[in-house]
């Protein structure tokens, strides 16, 4: 035991509790607030302390960072939706606006010709069996479309009905060569038949054959239909003839016309299911 008390060991942990004990008697006496062994601890640990508030500072600021980006994701996800939403509303608001434009247009050519009775339709597509694509149209026999009914957008010829099922029906359109269109120049007054062949149709044009010679018509004149025929109603615009030319096989000249509408650009068409003088030869 005497010897146990007289180590090493002991020694200095008596003297330790007794500078812990000066320490305290020191601190408790002084007016200062701090006392050695305190500051002894400070000078230990404050920078441990600071070390620990920066971690924690930079932690909460790396935290705060998720949630800002969470919060911007959401935001940016928020405004692509709104945008999205306004986007839809203004194809929306065009297909309205071209609907009634398209429907004005049809009032109009209705006040003039009272006897016309019109059945409106959606182009769905086009025959990929034929080379000059004839157009697919979301009327049928359901909606008293038959065959020989002439098709238009606005005042302008678009061409046929060539054939009718109950809910669709296909028309042929003035760029297909079988098309035969009996035609007025408005000015001159010539009469012929307007057509197209391959090479034109590629082209986009018709050809207004089987005129005189010695034709007066000239390029920037319009041609319409002139009611011979019963199939097509007088009136309806063609196009405008961009060139006259000489037959190379007979005596005649023909005329070069750029049909008055885009007949690949149409998304809607109005069908002339009646009309006065329809089948009328």
């Amino acid at each position: 035991m005497r010897q146990f008390l007289k180590s090493t060991q002991v020694k200095i942990c008596v003297v330790v509790l007794c500078a812990l004990l000066l320490g305290a008697v020191f601190a408790a006496v002084s007016q200062n607030d701090s006392s050695p062994v305190t500051k002894a601890v400070s000078v230990v640990f404050t920078p441990i302390q600071k070390a620990t508030g920066f971690l924690s500072e930079k932690l909460r600021l790396f935290g705060a960072s998720f949630a800002s980006a969470d919060t911007y994701r959401a935001e940016n996800e928020a405004l692509r939706a709104q945008v999205a939403e306004y986007e839809a509303q203004m194809v929306d608001y065009d297909e309205i606006k071209h609907k009634i434009n398209s429907y004005e247009e049809m009032l109009g050519i209705k006040a003039s010709h009272s006897d016309y009775t019109f059945a409106p339709a959606n182009i769905i597509g086009s025959d990929s069996t034929d080379p000059y694509a004839s157009l697919i149209i979301d009327k049928g026999s359901n909606d008293d479309i038959a065959v020989n009914d002439p098709v238009v957008s606005g005042g302008y010829l678009v061409g046929v009905v060539k054939k009718v099922s109950p809910t669709y029906s296909v028309v042929l359109t003035l760029l297909h060569p079988q098309i035969n269109v009996s035609a007025i120049e408005s000015k001159t007054r010539e009469t012929a038949y307007v057509t197209t062949d391959a090479e034109q149709s590629g082209n986009g044009k018709c050809v207004m054959a089987g005129l005189a010679r010695a034709t007066l018509i000239a390029p920037g004149g319009i041609v319409t239909t002139s009611g011979i025929g019963g199939i097509y109603p007088k009136g309806l615009i063609i196009g405008t003839v961009t060139q006259v030319l000489e037959s190379e096989y007979d005596l005649t000249s023909y005329a070069i016309v750029e049909p008055g509408t885009d007949l690949q650009s149409l998304e809607d068409v109005f069908v002339i299911t009646s009309f006065r003088g329809q089948g009328v030869e």
